[in-house]
């Protein structure tokens, strides 16, 4: 009885403060106290998930940003938006108005539309709640004496350090300027509001607390793919140091991760290669061995497809991307797949633009022969991905072309692409700018729609120009640190942080 009432207690708790309403919160630490959350997991080792499941709940939970919009669930939204504005993610179609100002970049140079307030409130829960777990334990500065308390710690930190990687990116227009104005760092639960810290000192923090993380989690062997686990850590690493163009740090974290034993997806993962293809669609990130985090939905938890990514990008779902919010790749990008690559057949000739139908699709539809409306209404089961290995090979080459080694930079491009292009000798001819735009080709072209375009854009300090297919700005072209491609901090956080006066 006593294991019960400590897991209901910290279970309880950490649910509790992720349910509030207030725009920014903060608890005191004694809501969840170091003796509690040390006696939990000493006495039931489960306890330590508990502690650690409103963070994860965050990640895909509907109105994790704070609004009822049917938009708002979680780190997906996100992608899908920053796809939109890394120019890569074209709107076909604006029926239901669904991600209208975003398309046409009106909400974010609006400090009161809500797709600033909902990546803002949903990335500070995130930070908020692991503060609770870290404080729980003592402060990031405890001294552990158990696995169980390492890796709660490791998960609480690494969910800490991602969310400070994404708000530097989403709300900092210039990332390449480290002095310039950032967001306010969050290091303990009992904090008040803070001023806003620089680009730099929020970088500092993500790596602070993601190698700590990985550290901690040596060992860890998790139960559930949306657990951070040292591999995952070492993948945001990874990013976060190609943020700031320390390209040794990224090259290394990328390779720790491309030998990791993920592998990569096969051609038959990410493309319907025939009738017979059922291991695709990205439907379930347990069926892919190379989908390092995600989170298994099932049909019991009742998601309707209104409500959840799916609705919004799979076109045969009963939901916005079937009925006129369609969603495609950019047609200046499509143009650059070659004849021979394999990953064009994921665009079928459906009559509704460059739609990725054959990347993803949910299970319903492929039995039922990908026919319009034949995906769920409701109980959606298909599965979300958050990060695949795949990316850290492209990344790898990309960290080799910058640091000068051309001849690895080479290698791991040829060697990832071989068995999605016949030919790739083409490769060994390029050089220099050459080369490192191939690599950046193929990151987005490999990567469409799974959010991560919008950080290499960032990374590389590069412009991108509007294709043909576009409803808003065709052929217009828009700089990496260009105002409209990030949020604004919310009116409410204006409002209600004395310490903060103006958008950055």
């Amino acid at each position: 009885m006593k294991n019960i009432k400590i897991f209901g207690l910290v279970s309880s708790l950490v649910l509790l403060a992720s349910c509030q309403e207030e725009f920014l919160e903060t608890y005191p630490t004694a809501s969840l106290s170091q003796e509690q959350v040390s006696a939990a997991v000493a006495v039931n080792p489960d306890a330590a998930k508990g502690t650690l499941l409103g963070i994860y709940q965050q990640l895909y939970a509907r109105g994790s940003g704070g609004t009822t919009a049917q938009e708002d669930f979680g780190v997906h939204l996100q992608h899908m938006n920053l796809d939109i504005l890394s120019q890569d993610m074209a709107h076909l179609g604006k029926s239901y108005n669904r991600q209208r100002s975003i398309s046409e970049m009106t909400a974010t140079v609006n400090p009161d539309d809500n797709f600033n307030y909902m990546p803002w409130r949903f990335l500070y829960r995130i930070i908020n709640l692991s503060n609770l777990v870290i404080d729980g334990l003592g402060g990031d500065q405890a001294q552990l004496t158990t696995n169980v308390q390492k890796h709660t710690m490791g998960q609480a930190l690494a969910a800490r350090g991602w969310a400070y990687f994404y708000l530097n990116h989403l709300f900092v227009n210039d990332i390449s300027n480290l002095t310039g104005p950032s967001v306010p760092i969050y290091t303990a639960s009992d904090q008040l509001e803070q001023p806003k810290s620089t680009v730099g000192e929020v970088f500092n923090q993500a790596v602070a607390d993601l190698e700590k993380a990985e550290v901690l989690l040596e060992g860890f062997v998790r139960s559930d793919k949306i657990e951070f686990n040292q591999d995952v850590v070492r993948g945001v690493l990874a990013y976060t140091y190609g943020a700031m163009n320390n390209w040794t740090k990224t090259y290394e974290y990328a390779d720790k991760v491309v030998n990791a034993g993920y592998g990569k997806m096969s051609p038959a993962e990410i493309t319907v290669l025939g009738p017979d293809d059922t291991v695709g669609g990205f439907n379930d990130v347990n069926a892919h061995q190379a989908i390092m985090w995600g989170v298994t939905v099932t049909s019991s938890q009742e998601l309707a497809s209104l409500f959840t990514w799916w609705g919004f990008m799979d076109p045969f779902s009963y939901s916005y991307a079937a009925v006129g919010n369609h969603k495609g790749m950019d047609a200046g990008l499509f143009s650059k797949f070659r004849d021979d690559d394999i990953r064009k057949t994921q665009f079928p000739n459906l009559g509704r633009g460059l739609v990725a139908a054959y990347k993803f699709y949910n299970t319903t539809a492929q039995a039922k022969g990908f026919r319009f409306f034949s995906g769920p209404q409701v109980n959606v089961d298909s599965d979300a991905h958050y990060m695949r290995s795949d990316e850290f090979y492209l990344l790898k080459a990309e960290a080799a072309a910058e640091l000068g080694d051309e001849a690895t930079a080479k290698t791991t491009l040829k060697n990832y692409l071989s068995d999605r292009i016949t030919d790739v000798s083409y490769i060994d001819a390029l050089s220099g700018a050459a080369l490192q735009e191939e690599i950046s080709t193929q990151t987005r072209l490999e990567l469409f729609g799974e959010g991560k375009s919008y950080f290499l854009m960032k990374r590389q300090r590069q412009s991108r120009t509007r294709g043909a297919n576009w409803l808003d700005y065709k052929g217009e072209t828009f700089s990496h640190n260009d105002e409209r491609l990030t949020y604004e901090l919310p009116t409410n956080e204006l409002l209600f942080n004395p310490n903060i006066t103006d958008q950055n």
